[in-house]
């Protein structure tokens, strides 16, 4: 009997077949279907259902480092989609536009599509879920490539999406340039540093001497440097980095000083006999770059000097002991005051006693001295000095009357001295 409805039937077989949930493409999958934002199709046109997104399908051996232009490299494309059923992909490297970037080169089991910009599989079957082939990396300058890829199981079946992103690798930095900064710093102080914007830069390093550390503006190309108390002299250094490694550095020198140390005592006359000397010279030894003198009282006399050596000009009025100390100083600061130097001053010029005022007897005082004074004051200040001008005695007695001191002395000549308001007596006398 013959089939009469043969073709109609064909026909509806053939409806079935290319309809429903779309055509398969058991031999690779038509080009644009990978989910890019370019492309704005995935698998699902032929595979129905919503595609889903799965990380790390697509892999490569491109380094951390980023691809080199020109370079070929490897890309791998794996389908996670389980159960039964024939399995397939396809893959493009893009940029956001659809730009395809570099190019494919098919490898075992699959085939290019669309030119080079495609790649896909040219057997799905339940078996093969890998695919590895070639990409030659884009021009220099192109900067970050993505590879997206779809992938299908079964018709109907699932789909899912994933993505691989890699950067181009960026070439060294250029050697960095001259350092600018001061080349002394002082110990417990901060400095500041640059360089020059270095190209291809994306990071700068600096380093410090030892002892010193980078206190802020470590990355960018300014640096403040705090120099500690254990700071030494040495470099400081600076160089470029990018993801590719490191520039040539550039290195500064700096002398890293300290505020001077207490410098010695000074040196000089310890005794001053104003009869003969109104001037003298102190010194010390240190290696500041200049020093500061001092005398005390400021009434003994006056002093200047700004090197190791100082003079003073002893106020002719002035008797008893001064103190003369010194500081030394320089761009880091100043040191502590010296021990002080201690100067006894004296004055044996005979000066004419006024009987009415003050008298002095000592001959005939088996030791002791006796002062008769008559002055309008109501305190007289008394100093015997001996002939070294060591002071050996001081007093304060009444400014009138007949005044003993309390100090039996050895026979010998001394020099006294007193002050009772406006009345001075200052002369050599004979204890017997």
């Amino acid at each position: 009997m013959k089939i009469k409805h043969l073709p109609w039937i064909l026909s509806i077989c053939a409806i079935v077949l290319f309809s429903g949930y779309g055509m398969m493409y058991p031999t690779g999958a038509p080009e644009a279907k990978t989910g890019s934002p370019g492309d704005g199709a995935n698998c699902t046109e032929c595979h129905g259902g919503t595609a889903t997104t799965t990380n790390g399908q697509i892999t490569s051996n491109i380094p951390g480092t980023g691809y080199v232009p020109g370079t070929t490299y490897q890309i791998t494309a794996t389908n996670p989609l389980t159960g039964a059923g024939k399995m397939g992909f396809e893959v493009s490297p893009q940029n956001a536009a659809g730009t395809q970037l570099g190019t494919l080169i098919a490898g075992s089991g699959s085939q290019l599509v669309g030119g080079t910009k495609y790649v896909t599989h040219t057997n799905a079957n339940a078996t093969t879920s890998t695919w590895t082939f070639g990409w030659v990396a884009p021009a220099a300058g192109t900067g970050a490539v993505t590879f997206y890829g779809a992938f299908a199981r079964r018709n109907p079946g699932p789909v899912t999406k994933s993505t691989l992103t890699v950067q181009e690798a960026l070439a060294l930095p250029a050697g960095a340039g001259p350092i600018t900064g001061p080349p002394t710093a002082c110990k417990n102080n901060s400095a500041s540093y640059s360089v020059g914007t270095i190209a291809g830069a994306t990071s700068y390093v600096w380093t410090a001497p030892s002892g010193a550390t980078i206190a802020s503006g470590q990355g960018t190309v300014s640096v403040s440097i705090s120099f500690g108390a254990s700071a030494v002299s040495g470099n400081v250094s600076v160089y470029g980095t990018n993801s590719s490694g490191n520039g040539a550095p550039s290195n500064k020198a700096v002398t890293v000083n300290s505020a001077p140390v207490m410098v010695v005592a000074p040196d000089g006359p310890s005794m001053v006999n104003l009869q003969n000397t109104t001037t003298c010279s102190y010194t010390t030894s240190s290696t500041a770059d200049s020093y500061v003198w001092q005398i005390i009282p400021a009434a003994a006399g006056t002093i200047s000097g700004t090197t190791a050596m100082c003079m003073v000009s002893w106020n002719s009025s002035f008797i008893g002991n001064a103190e003369i100390s010194v500081k030394g100083s320089n761009s880091c600061g100043e040191s502590a005051w010296s021990p002080a130097k201690i100067v006894q001053v004296l004055n044996t010029t005979g000066i004419v006693e006024n009987p009415s005022d003050i008298i002095v007897n000592s001959s005939e005082s088996a030791g002791y001295i006796k002062l008769t004074l008559n002055t309008d004051a109501n305190q007289a200040h008394v100093q015997v000095f001996d002939l070294s001008g060591r002071v050996i005695l001081t007093s304060t007695i009444p400014g009138s009357g007949t005044q003993q001191l309390d100090r039996q002395l050895k026979a010998g000549v001394y020099i006294i001295a007193v002050e009772a308001g406006s009345s001075r007596l200052k002369k050599k006398i004979l204890v017997m």
